[in-house]
């Protein structure tokens, strides 16, 4: 064989190599958001060939919102607030959806808080007051939702993430959102307080961390990197404590309809486009990933404050 002939395949490693390097990940990373998708769409398979004849559309369709969420969380910091519309509209309980979407964030969130971390994409200054105020907002929620009409307290956090948009959205058009802050000029006690509401909302609905939580954190002049990295960490102590507070107030599955057939596709949709939404995010521009953050929340957060459900 001639020097300047390369190996059979020799080729092809310093091509993949390429492309990692690329788009900004590493060759690990890459391949694990290759291999991930293959592995859920395994598991979705199987789960949808063992379901009853009459659940295998909801599974379908249930995997779809779940990707969507997925998608969602790790590349613009919103989660539930893609699940549980997307399961209300497939006629999945209220309540249910509620506890499967923060009982699945404290499983899948890990790994987009995993991959924004690695990415650079996270700041303790910011992820810690979040935590404290997202951990006793979240457990708080609960008891609420137990006490209030169900429709009262779906309109009202739709109106707060509405509210919280048009303000972000006025914002960027006629001031802009000014310089992001340096590390140490991070207003800690008001990202407590955002972590207080964001997850108050979450605990009552099993949404509205990301679409209230990550735009206060942008409108605070925190870059949206950073803001959807840090809050997705912070999600994970959040989401727990909610479901401790869903259960010690006996409303997690109170009057409920359970249906455990897409749970599975559930789990295995939300993870499968997690580290391609950490790489999109990577990639865009500071407001791009505000108007995109913000208008998703607003368009999801609108048929439920105008019809209650």
């Amino acid at each position: 064989m001639p020097e300047s002939q390369a190996p059979p395949g020799a080729s092809a490693p310093s091509r993949f190599d390429a492309w990692a390097a690329r788009i900004g990940v590493s060759r690990r990373t890459l391949i694990a958001g290759i291999v991930l998708p293959i592995i859920s769409l395994i598991v979705i398979s199987a789960n949808f060939a063992l379901a009853p004849t009459d659940q295998r559309g909801l599974i379908i369709f249930s995997t779809l919102v779940a990707v969507a969420a997925g998608l969602s969380s790790t590349a613009i910091g919103v989660y539930g607030g893609v699940l549980v519309p997307g399961l209300l509209l497939l006629g999945v309980d209220a309540r249910f959806a509620a506890a499967a979407s923060l009982f699945l964030q404290v499983l899948v969130i890990p790994l987009a808080a995993t991959s924004h971390y690695r990415m650079g994409n996270f700041s303790r200054t910011v992820a810690l007051p979040l935590v404290i105020g997202g951990v006793i907002g979240a457990f708080i929620g609960p008891f609420f939702a137990a006490a209030l009409p169900k429709e009262w307290i779906v309109r009202i956090v739709s109106a707060m993430i509405v509210f919280v948009g048009i303000v972000v959205l006025t914002t960027l058009r006629f001031s802009g959102l000014g310089n992001i802050r340096a590390e140490n000029d991070i207003p800690q006690a008001q990202v407590g307080g955002i972590g207080l509401v964001a997850g108050f909302s979450s605990g009552v609905s099993g949404a509205g961390w990301g679409p209230i939580g990550v735009k206060l954190l942008i409108l605070s002049r925190i870059d949206p990197r950073q803001a959807i990295g840090s809050s997705l960490f912070a999600r994970i102590f959040m989401a727990a404590s909610a479901v401790v507070g869903f259960f010690v107030a006996q409303t997690a599955f109170n009057n409920a309809t359970a249906n455990w057939w897409i749970v599975v596709p559930l789990f295995a949709g939300s993870i499968a486009p997690m580290i391609a939404g950490a790489m999109l995010v990577s990639r865009l521009g500071r407001e791009r990933a505000t108007v995109a953050i913000t208008l998703l929340s607003i368009s999801l957060a609108l048929p439920s404050l105008l019809f209650g459900h």
